[in-house]
């Protein structure tokens, strides 16, 4: 009987100093799946793929050589296509019918990657698989519809929120130091940002809209 795939790590090739450390309280997972250039990341983490999505332009003679003694999946694409390493990799993870995804490597290095990887975050969500964003002292999650989400954290920790909709309504926060009590907050305006812990842990709410969430531990 095959196990059941609830959680999958994706390593994607932008800029990171993420650690071991950083992934503990996730470690271990079903799948680790790389795109391209992220096989890199994961092998400095210590951490061996069970497959590899992309054109493979960014695997070295000596990444090669690492992964002979293991088992890995190739999954290799043409350097002209439509979709980013990005999409690839969880049009291969959402095969599994996984509960959480987990991306490293997503941000950084070109401006229009980051900024449509972060946009493709919410057709993960609308799968109803939970995108989860890792990196060095840095969390980020997609909040939609009528949600409510814990966060755990440190005080002083800064917790900023961004809409993806138009507009976020019903928005409920406790445990951050500017509250909003059902209130609603607009993509072309910059309220959310800059949030901080009063307590180990926030709680927001929101009634209607795709919110991003971003946790920027500060110790």
């Amino acid at each position: 009987m095959n196990k059941e795939v609830k959680k999958i790590l994706i390593f994607v090739n932008g800029e990171t100093k993420i650690t071991t450390f950083d992934l503990d309280e996730i470690l271990p997972v079903d799948k680790v799946i790389c795109a391209n250039g992220g096989t890199k990341i994961a092998l400095r983490l210590g951490i061996f793929p069970n497959i590899i999505v992309g054109d493979l332009d960014s695997i070295t003679e000596d990444i090669e050589k690492r992964l002979a003694k293991h088992q890995v999946e190739w999954k290799i694409y043409p350097t002209e296509k439509d979709e980013t390493d990005l999409e690839l990799a969880i049009r291969e993870a959402v095969k599994f019918n996984p509960n959480s995804i987990y991306i490293v490597g997503l941000l950084g290095g070109r401006i229009d990657h980051t900024l449509a990887n972060i946009f493709f975050l919410e057709r993960i969500k609308d799968l109803n698989i939970e995108p989860h964003v890792i990196d060095r002292k840095l969390r980020i999650y997609i909040m939609k519809g009528e949600e409510e989400k814990t966060i755990w954290g440190n005080k002083g920790d800064i917790l900023s929120l961004i809409p993806l909709s138009e507009i976020v309504e019903g928005i409920y926060l406790e445990g951050l130091k500017y509250s909003l009590n059902y209130e609603p907050l607009y993509r072309n305006l910059t309220r959310g940002i800059s949030n901080v812990f009063t307590d180990y842990q926030a709680k927001i709410s929101i009634q209607k809209g795709t919110l991003l969430v971003i946790h920027l531990y500060q110790t």
